[in-house]
């Protein structure tokens, strides 16, 4: 990547972006967890957002959300490819860092480096931008409920399901094709997606609030991603639908979150003390 200084450092990210290769949420469903996170963040944050990324607008914060998928086929960044997922074991009872991802290359270890490095202002401002991009980006894929499932089918891709009359594997079919079908821009997605306030947990965050949210999402992946049978029925879309409805806004308030502990007034906790469910 290029060096960026300090007033192109949105054009230059940008420059990369297309061709997109997509990957979870599809590239509307990226944007819309960066764009709904921008209204849950304060002030402080929003400031310190502006000041790195040179704008906070819908467009650029959703380019920003899709850059890491854009990068993926790029020399520097092929190492990064399983920073997208992590894999647990079907008999697990949670997950387990040393376990799971023993050498820090998946989206729950990724997710606490990123945030680390967007909250280091000793850090250029590059590497903050890209850390900014990685952050909003493995949130999203982290509520996708297969970045979060199993070894022995690839996380749904080894499964093979037909939608519409086409045939297709059952990652693709989460990832892009539900949301292709249900919403066919970003505005429509937008449009479609409810966020209450209520939800925001904490202005406190910490890293292993992470491994809490990866579990859920594996469980997400046990009871609801798989269908009966290799045929995708009506109701099974809708029930799909309705939980990317529900993934999408907890990802955005996740998110929120984090760069609220990192960059606002939120605060950073290391040891575990999980938010109350109606904190």
């Amino acid at each position: 990547m290029k060096s960026i200084s300090t007033t192109s450092t949105l054009i230059a990210l940008l420059c990369l972006v297309a061709p997109f290769h997509l990957k979870a949420w599809k590239q509307e469903g990226h944007a819309a967890v960066g764009i709904l996170a921008m209204d849950f963040i304060d002030d402080t944050a929003r400031k310190e957002l502006g000041s790195l990324l040179g704008s906070t607008s819908m467009e650029s914060v959703g380019e920003l959300c899709n850059w890491p998928d854009a990068v993926e086929k790029q020399s520097e960044w092929i190492w990064a490819a399983p920073q997208h997922y992590v894999n647990i074991p079907r008999s697990a009872n949670g997950y387990d860092a040393e376990r799971d991802c023993p050498d820090g290359l998946c989206v729950t270890e990724a997710i606490k480096k990123y945030a680390d490095q967007l909250g280091n202002p000793q850090l250029p401002q590059e590497k903050r931008v890209q850390a900014f991009a990685w952050l909003c980006h493995l949130v999203g894929d982290l509520h996708q409920p297969l970045h979060c499932g199993f070894r022995d089918d690839r996380g749904g891709n080894s499964v093979e399901v037909i939608f519409n009359g086409r045939e297709m594997d059952l990652h693709d079919f989460w990832d892009e094709q539900l949301i292709l079908d249900r919403a066919v821009s970003l505005e429509g997605l937008l449009n479609q997606l409810q966020t209450p306030s209520a939800l925001l947990e904490s202005t406190v965050w910490s890293p292993e609030y992470v491994d809490t949210w990866t579990w859920e999402s594996n469980e997400l992946a046990q009871d609801q991603a798989y269908p009966d049978t290799k045929q995708i029925s009506p109701e099974f879309a809708e029930e799909s639908w309705l939980l990317i409805q529900q993934q999408i806004p907890l990802a955005s308030l996740r998110l929120a979150q984090i760069l609220n502990a990192v960059l606002g007034k939120g605060n950073i906790i290391l040891e575990r003390r999980l938010p109350a469910v109606d904190e």
